[in-house]
């Protein structure tokens, strides 16, 4: 009534109550700190000791969601079959934190040149809206096998997809990286060893879902 009375727009519901309580929101508190899956302490999980092996470092992930069912089916329809108007079911909470984490430089997973010719859209751009971002990274390829299309193994191997456009945006600066989906974490995991290579300050990510 406050809204109608001070002639205010109506904001615009994108998701109700019954279809949203299908997503399961992440708690960082009771989340890895490296990669944000859900977990009852705040020790390293076991996937990201692995990574702390292998790389001498690991992340600092958040995600807002759990890539349960509800999120999968988002996924697909969003992503995959297109329909670029959901990204504004996620948007302003991603918004939120990118702003709550106070990066200098927030950097979006790009996509390749055939997916964007497709699809038509970088779904990460989709879900950041408004937020400033900087063109960091660019694919080394034109095409790739979609990251979904590909076994745990496959993408654990998966080749270093990405180069730095400039070295000189990221360095001696606190970064943010942005993606969809962490899965194995691979696709962060390359985008991260690029720019701890340029001296960023620090380096952070988040994903919609984890």
């Amino acid at each position: 009534m406050a809204d109608l009375v001070m002639l205010r727009p109506l904001p615009r519901l994108t998701l109700c109550n019954r279809c949203r309580a299908n997503f399961a929101r992440i708690d960082p508190a009771h989340a890895c700190p490296g990669c944000g899956r859900p977990q009852k302490g705040t020790r390293l999980c076991a996937e990201c000791v692995a990574w702390q092996q292998h790389c001498g470092w690991h992340l600092s992930h958040q995600a807002l969601y759990t890539y349960n069912n509800a999120m999968k089916e988002y996924m697909h329809r969003y992503k995959f079959a297109g329909d670029y108007r959901l990204r504004l079911v996620f948007q302003a909470e991603l918004q939120a934190r990118v702003r709550e984490l106070a990066a200098d430089v927030v950097v979006p997973i790009p996509v390749t040149e055939t997916t964007m010719a497709i699809r038509g859209f970088n779904q990460v751009l989709g879900l950041l809206g408004e937020t400033s971002v900087d063109p960091v990274l660019r694919h080394r390829a034109r095409d790739k096998l979609a990251q979904s299309h590909k076994t745990r193994k496959e993408r654990l191997r998966t080749p270093q997809p990405f180069e730095l456009v400039d070295p000189t945006m990221v360095r001696g600066k606190r970064v943010l990286l942005v993606d969809d989906i962490y899965t194995t974490g691979r696709t962060l995991y390359h985008a991260a060893d690029l720019i701890k290579g340029a001296q960023c300050r620090e380096l952070v990510s988040l994903s919609l879902a984890r």
